[in-house]
């Protein structure tokens, strides 16, 4: 009885330790030591900015969240602040003091990676959205350390705290798309120099936020991550492949190790890239994720195409997209986005069936995974 009793205590201790995490081995990502290609949707948002927090939340992801399980996804990319019109809570001096008002926020994540794991589905949460921009307390974020300083420890911290070794959190994006935010301008600084990046149209919200201030932003937050969670993966979405590899004349890196280091220290580095593919008038930019091979980029992480859609995929079909980003290299490929709105969204029933292209495929990673 005494063996047994001690058995049962060690395997209560040893339990949580026993679940699966997304890691990253080289350059690709793993589920419970198995290679895995991340197929799934964006949710984005149902209520853009409003799904969690503050009495929102009302299931609908969650219900989004057994569909694509259902048909065959394994993975969603969801966005938590966005612009910050509801949550994180500013004080009238724009520092932040809590996730929300009613301290729902966290447990509504919860809910959603709770749905997840039931379903065989993996969270990627990405906290901001640089793409457009338009709460001056969140821009202030950016601009001002010491208001940077009072979200990740007010709410960052409580949030990731709360969701801290979830086998369905695949990983947090601190910010999807800075680049539309940023000032594109020369500098003595190769990481900060942003004239390249500007040339295939970065900068179009014109808010001119300088490079340096967004490495910042991101590399802090991916500090306080860490300290929380010391496994959780992090990653960035860039409006494409222009700003996350030196590969390419029309390409420079400001995400790499170095220039997140350079800007702000150590440990504020992303485990794996995430570029997002558009055509242009109905032609792929040169060097863009669906004309190349992942390690045409000569990037040392995983690379995973964030977003996609085949009503803006130069004429191909949305299975051939998830075709090509699983034979090509890459470690996942995400269709946006769900909630089906926008000139560039393909409808929720197209996207369920594209998911059916790689359902049970193991050639290239595994696809259809436990998770837990």
């Amino acid at each position: 009885m005494k063996a047994i009793l001690i058995l049962t205590a060690f395997a209560a201790l040893a339990g949580p330790a026993a679940c699966g995490r997304l890691q990253v081995s080289g350059k690709d990502l793993t589920y419970n030591g198995e290679k895995v290609f991340l197929s799934g949707c964006n949710f984005a948002w149902n209520n853009y900015g409003y799904d969690f927090g503050n009495g929102k939340y009302d299931g609908t992801l969650e219900q989004w969240v057994s569909e694509i399980g259902g048909a065959g996804g394994n993975s969603v990319r969801a966005w938590v602040h966005v612009e910050g019109d509801n949550t994180p809570t500013y004080d009238s001096n724009g520092y932040v003091t809590s996730c929300d008002n009613t301290g729902d926020f966290e447990n509504d994540v919860l809910k959603l990676l709770n749905a997840a794991q039931s379903h065989d589905v993996l969270v990627v949460l990405t906290l901001w959205n640089g793409a457009y921009l338009n709460n001056q307390n969140t821009i202030n974020l950016i601009w001002d350390d010491s208001k940077l300083e009072s979200y990740v420890q007010n709410c960052l911290k409580s949030l990731v705290g709360k969701i801290k070794g979830h086998p369905a959190l695949a990983a947090i994006e601190t910010v999807n798309e800075p680049e539309g935010s940023v000032k594109v301008e020369s500098s003595s600084e190769y990481c900060y120099d942003t004239q390249l990046i500007g040339q295939s149209g970065a900068g179009w919200t014109g808010k001119g936020i300088p490079m340096e201030r967004w490495l910042k932003f991101i590399g802090r937050q991916n500090q306080v991550v860490r300290e929380v969670d010391s496994g959780l993966l992090l990653t960035l979405g860039s409006w494409g492949q222009f700003a996350q590899s030196d590969a390419f004349s029309n390409t420079r890196n400001h995400y790499s190790n170095d220039c997140l280091y350079k800007a702000a220290g150590d440990n504020s580095h992303i485990d794996f890239y995430q570029m997002h593919s558009y055509d242009w008038g109905g032609s792929w930019s040169p060097n863009a994720p669906f004309t190349v091979n992942a390690d045409n980029y000569n990037l040392d992480k995983p690379l995973v195409i964030g977003e996609y859609a085949s009503v803006c995929a130069a004429g191909t079909s949305l299975r051939d997209l998830y075709e090509y980003s699983y034979t090509h290299g890459y470690s996942g490929g995400w269709s946006w986005h769900y909630t089906a709105t926008g000139d560039c969204s393909d409808s929720r029933d197209t996207q369920r069936d594209a998911l059916g292209q790689l359902h049970g495929r193991t050639d290239h990673g595994t696809v259809n995974f436990h998770v837990g």
